[in-house]
């Protein structure tokens, strides 16, 4: 499989909290104030030492007021700069391939929430886009295969064949998708849920690099009667993303998208620190929620259903989002589109 040349795609977003002993992710954008070099080195390779992830503000925290009589000493030392690097996305995803799933972060966990609800709901629609026993599902921009998980350990009916495709254009994540995910499959009855897994790396969305080109991935040969692609769409042109979903889908297939809100995309970047304190960063786009939706309708969808979140201080003192949370909450973070292909939409790249 040739590998991709696009550099802008499956970039997902890590909010983590700050802990000297674990994994440091940054999403913030550069500020003005920052002095830290940048720097420019596409080739980089993967660091040999281990990485490690955290959210930093994007602006110094302010003392409390008990904190402010004697600025000498309560008062924190100023930030150092700390050098940015951007390198190409798939770069990055394969250099934090190894601590992605455990580096506490905090839009996943919101996404996991979501879905607890969302995803179901999906499912049931999904299952009623055709009355063939044998149906398909793809995970774009699976990643490490956490809600490929989800797919595989749902309770699919016993009278269907259920066939899950997950790809990705980052090779390092889907190593540790290919040494977990099969070990799962294994797991379920196959007299409970039958189905089949199959994972391959490639360029998930081709009309990035090349506006000329079929914007169905080179490694699918048929149709999906479904799509999921979660955490996804923030590194991706709205055009190439729903050209895409549009030329991947069936007929009343149904697809269902999960993004970082703009309102926080506005002003937070994905990334993290690698081992030699070097701030490493792809790109981002703060798609608006009436954008999407207006790029999905212009691409042939009937948007079905639209949910905004917002962090609550309930989704930090339950423990399900860290302590890094609590500068999120009242700001939407996250939003969720359902939608269905109605006719055949765009026609370039049908197959």
């Amino acid at each position: 499989m040739t590998q991709p040349t696009s550099v802008d795609m499956t970039f997902d977003t890590s909010l983590v909290d700050l802990n000297p002993n674990v994994s440091f992710s940054t999403t913030e954008s550069d500020p003005s104030s920052d002095f830290g070099a940048t720097i420019q080195n596409p080739a980089s390779k993967t660091p040999t030492m281990p990485q490690s992830s955290a959210f930093e503000d994007q602006s110094q925290e302010t003392p409390k007021q008990s904190q402010s009589s004697n600025p000498s000493s309560s008062m924190p030392p100023p930030k150092t700069s700390t050098p940015v690097q951007h390198i190409p996305t798939q770069d990055a995803y394969n250099q934090w391939a190894s601590i992605y799933d455990s580096d506490g972060n905090m839009l996943q966990a919101i996404d996991d929430l979501e879905l607890e609800t969302i995803l179901p709901d999906f499912l049931t629609q999904f299952l009623n886009t055709s009355q063939s026993q044998n149906l398909s599902i793809l995970d774009l921009g699976c990643g490490t295969g956490r809600n490929t998980s989800k797919l595989i350990s749902y309770p699919w009916p016993r009278d269907r064949f259920i066939n899950i495709t997950g790809l990705d254009f980052s090779r390092g994540m889907l190593d540790v998708a290919n040494a977990k995910l099969p070990l799962l499959l294994h797991t379920i009855d196959p007299t409970q849920s039958r189905m089949s897994l199959h994972l391959e790396c490639c360029d998930c969305f081709p009309t990035v690099a090349n506006t000329s080109a079929s914007p169905v991935p080179d490694s699918l040969s048929s149709r999906m009667h479904g799509i999921i692609s979660t955490l996804v769409l923030e590194h991706i042109p709205l055009a190439p993303y729903f050209a895409t979903l549009a030329s991947t889908l069936q007929p009343n297939g149904v697809a269902l998208v999960t993004n970082m809100h703009s309102e926080m995309g506005d002003i937070s970047q994905a990334g993290f620190i690698n081992a030699q304190g070097v701030k490493v960063r792809g790109s981002s786009f703060a798609h608006a929620v009436d954008e999407v939706v207006a790029e999905a309708q212009n691409a042939g969808f009937e948007v079905l259903s639209v949910k905004e979140r917002a962090m609550t201080r309930e989704d930090v003192e339950s423990g399900r989002v860290g302590e890094r949370g609590w500068k999120w909450v009242g700001v939407k973070v996250w939003y969720g589109i359902v939608v269905r292909k109605v006719g055949e939409g765009r026609q370039d790249g049908v197959m």
